[in-house]
């Protein structure tokens, strides 16, 4: 009977749950003894129940949790049909301080736009990312997660297509697990903005992607690029890499499809002859004309002179910012 019972409660046990810690008298919009769980569009069927007691079943939508223990820190685990949280910046964002499980959390929901937006106090997620690295559409899905410093290793977003501010002004994320290659991005607008990251994982390439505006922008620790990183479809370059510590550039990084670059890399020294060789790539693949482009603070030799002057001159009509001719 006791071996019955204690299977039984193992059995329980193991079921997924999407759980979730929270503080409940961080500022929000319900009382400081209560959390909302907040949901969007969709169909949801689920039950909770927390680390004090409380419970409910059969819930669609969103529903306001009060601890019967008064003011404190909870666990609230989540079982049943959940596609997505929604944040979007309101709400409770401030009460939740950890995702420790992820459970059945957004199954065939591939879309997570605002999901956690806002969640400042966001400390950490759990590492069972297997509908996560399912996702397409991320926007804004970490957004102004201050608090998140790292990502669990088997994340891997292998097939994210719009990352756009998925984690703009995350301040504390120094570091990207290694499998982020982000193969299928075509959108990374915005997406690191912020961020603390002196490096990038070995295979972000990001061979589909097209606008990279802000992608990286104001990572004044980031100082070097993926080897492989050559942006053959990137369009929309504005600011993607400005205000960083990048000095040189991958070897095949010719920008053929460039039409957009101003401020690119605003604030950043390429050395002297890797800029030129940009240049003289420009010219000669790049069909666009009358294109805004700044190269930061990097100077030119005599080829990336003759370069520049045939973008800017004649038909081309290129505007280029940089520091100039070599001395």
């Amino acid at each position: 009977m006791i071996f019955k019972s204690f299977l039984m409660f193992a059995s329980r046990n193991a079921i997924p749950k999407f759980t979730l810690e929270v503080k409940s008298d961080n500022a929000g919009t319900s009382g400081t003894t209560q959390f909302t769980i907040p949901t969007t569009a969709g169909t949801y069927l689920y039950d909770y129940t927390t680390s004090d007691g409380q419970s409910g079943t059969g819930i669609t939508g969103n529903t306001t949790i009060t601890f019967a223990s008064g003011v404190g820190t909870y666990e609230i685990y989540i079982t049943g049909t959940f596609p997505r949280m929604y944040f979007n910046n309101g709400g409770d964002k401030l009460k939740l301080l950890r995702v420790l499980e992820w459970g059945d959390y957004g199954e065939g929901a591939t879309d997570q736009t605002a999901a956690f937006y806002g969640c400042a106090n966001l400390s950490s997620i759990a590492s069972d990312v297997t509908n996560l690295n399912l996702i397409t559409d991320a926007t804004n899905m970490f957004r102004e997660g201050a608090a998140l410093s790292s990502l669990p290793s088997g994340m891997t977003l292998a097939s994210l297509d719009v990352g756009a501010l998925m984690f703009r002004n995350c301040l504390s994320l120094s570091s990207l697990p290694s499998g982020i290659e982000l193969p299928l991005l075509t959108n990374g607008n915005n997406m690191f903005y912020n961020c603390a990251m002196p490096s990038l994982p070995s295979g972000m390439t990001l061979p589909l992607l097209t606008n990279g505006e802000n992608m990286f922008f104001n990572i004044t620790e980031l100082a070097s690029l993926p080897s492989g990183m050559e942006l053959p479809l990137l369009t929309n370059g504005i600011n993607m890499f400005r205000l960083t510590a990048i000095t040189d550039l991958p070897a095949g990084m010719t920008l053929p499809s460039l039409s957009a670059g101003t401020n690119m890399f605003f604030g950043s020294t390429i050395n002297t002859t890797r800029y030129s060789q940009l240049l003289v790539d420009l010219e000669s693949g790049n069909a666009n004309n009358s294109v805004t482009f700044h190269g930061g603070n990097s100077l030119y030799n005599a080829a990336g002179e003759t370069a520049r002057d045939i973008l800017t001159g004649g038909v081309r009509l290129w505007t280029i910012t940089d520091g100039g001719l070599e001395p």
